[in-house]
């Protein structure tokens, strides 16, 4: 997503359902436990990911945060929940009294009962001080070497190297996050919210996982998702339900019944960003478009393209050529050849010579190694732009190597050619998708709005997940459903 020092942590939420416990009785009584660790976080984490800009949608979000919160063990407690401009599905907290929900897991719920279920969660974890006993050192940890990797300029193949590697953000483990259901199922039906939106929450997930694990085999990658728990942990049974109801004293629900909130959530989610947006950059087709930078450039047709948190990311079909582009601020005094060595550092180096295109001045060599294609053995082709003081750095590499290069080298300095400024026609292809919500009537079929869903593959079944029909539920006449405009 080229955006300035956007290291962004991938955090996770596990929801995964089991009974009630009683609250401990420290916590009953309002004692809160340490949170410096989380406040040193929330800086970093803000500046990592970026805040979502809706302040009508971010308090809406905290607004129901805070109706769980007060129902907790720490109902005196200043909880801050924030929307992290992320499009991925998840939700985390460092400790109190910070929680934050990823926009993209806002695209997925379609209840304001499933976000206060996805809230009670982390507010349980915050109770039960899972973060202090083991997960805020390594946020701080994480990002911090993230912000000095990018800052000292170093380990740039071994950026490359590392493509796809495991998330640094682990859970908290099985016994904590059950304990975190127990707990935040509790704290969500005493606010009055429909305890079973907790499992069709966990049904979300669970839906979403097998299909990427479906998606990922017929594709001939590795799927990504965060863990395999879900797949084995029971949704949570009738039994399970009623004994969260009897622990909030409400076993006949509150007196103006269970509140389910599916329409006045699905309204605050109309023209919810999806995907990327406009800060991150908006990928349309074979081509990258960046406002902010005010930059496009374009990739082969066929090509996969994915705009990451860190970086873009491109490859054939069949991954056996790969791309990815990043920017950094050069110093005013270095050239890009200086730039370009002291990104590589000191690997082995073949070659080397200064380009221009599009009025920009560049540098390019080739590293004997480095390649993620083979263990790090193959070359790998480095190119430099600079674009005033942001330095544009490509990296391509191949299966397969001719005379010490990579195979698609030809294909690489081609991309890094297109790197151009946006033509003012161009700024509105550099908006982000958005959801729209519509009433379905009796001759609405999904699958006729899928074609605008911006994905390469599977639009209908994406349109699916995001309604919580996947795989093969029907809209009824009167149902509000989201769309991707």
């Amino acid at each position: 997503m080229l955006r300035w020092l956007s290291f962004r942590p991938a955090a996770a939420l596990a929801l995964l359902l089991a009974g009630v416990c009683a609250i401990p009785a420290g916590l009953a009584q309002g004692k809160t436990p340490e949170s410096s660790s989380a406040r040193k976080a929330h800086e970093q984490i803000l500046k990592a990911y970026g805040v979502y800009e809706d302040q009508t949608l971010q308090d809406y979000v905290s607004a129901v945060g805070q109706r769980v919160a007060r129902q907790s063990s720490m109902p005196e407690a200043e909880f801050k929940f924030i929307v992290l401009d992320d499009d991925s599905i998840n939700a985390f907290t460092t400790g109190c009294c910070f929680v934050y929900v990823h926009r993209g897991l806002l695209t997925h719920l379609n209840s304001e009962a499933e976000l206060a279920s996805v809230l009670g969660h982390e507010v349980a974890h915050v109770t039960q001080r899972h973060p202090q006993k083991r997960q805020t050192q390594g946020v701080l940890a994480g990002l911090g070497a993230m912000a000095a990797a990018v800052l000292t300029g170093s380990g740039a193949v071994g950026e490359l190297a590392n493509i796809g590697a495991s998330a640094w953000m682990q859970g908290y483990g099985r016994a904590n996050e059950l304990e975190a259901d127990r707990y935040g199922l509790a704290f969500s039906t005493r606010a009055g919210y429909r305890p079973e939106a907790m499992g069709e929450v966990f049904e979300m997930f669970r839906r979403g996982e097998r299909f990427e694990i479906d998606r990922a085999r017929a594709e001939g990658r590795e799927p990504r998702i965060y863990h395999g728990l879900f797949s084995s942990h029971p949704t949570p049974d009738a039994r399970m339900v009623q004994a969260a109801k009897g622990a909030a004293n409400l076993d006949a629900g509150p007196p103006g019944g269970w509140v389910e909130g599916r329409d006045a959530y699905l309204d605050k989610l109309d023209g919810l960003v999806y995907g990327s947006s406009r800060v991150q950059g908006i990928v349309r087709d074979n081509r990258f478009y960046h406002a902010d930078l005010g930059i496009t450039l374009a990739f082969p047709r066929g090509w996969t393209v994915e705009n990451q948190r860190d970086r873009l990311l491109a490859h054939t079909v069949n991954r056996d050529a790969i791309m990815q582009i990043t920017v950094r601020e050069a110093k005013a005094s270095q050239s890009p050849r200086e730039f370009l060595l002291s990104q590589l550092g000191g690997a082995s180096i073949k070659g080397g010579e200064a380009l221009s295109s599009h009025g920009m001045e560049g540098y390019s060599v080739v590293t004997t190694t480095g390649s993620p294609l083979d263990g790090g053995a193959g070359p790998v082709r480095w190119i430099v732009l600079y674009r005033g003081r942001s330095a544009y750095l490509f990296a391509g590499a191949s299966r397969s190597a001719r005379a010490s290069v990579p195979e698609a080298d030809g294909l690489f300095q081609s991309v890094a050619e297109t790197l151009r400024g946006l033509k003012p026609t161009e700024y509105p292809l550099a908006e982000p998708y958005r959801l729209r919500v519509r009433t379905a009537t009796a001759d609405t079929k999904l699958e006729d709005e899928a074609a605008s869903v911006p994905v390469q593959r599977y639009q209908k079944e994406e349109l699916l997940l995001i309604n919580g029909l996947y795989p093969d539920r029907k809209l009824k006449p009167g149902d509000l459903y989201k769309v991707v405009e």
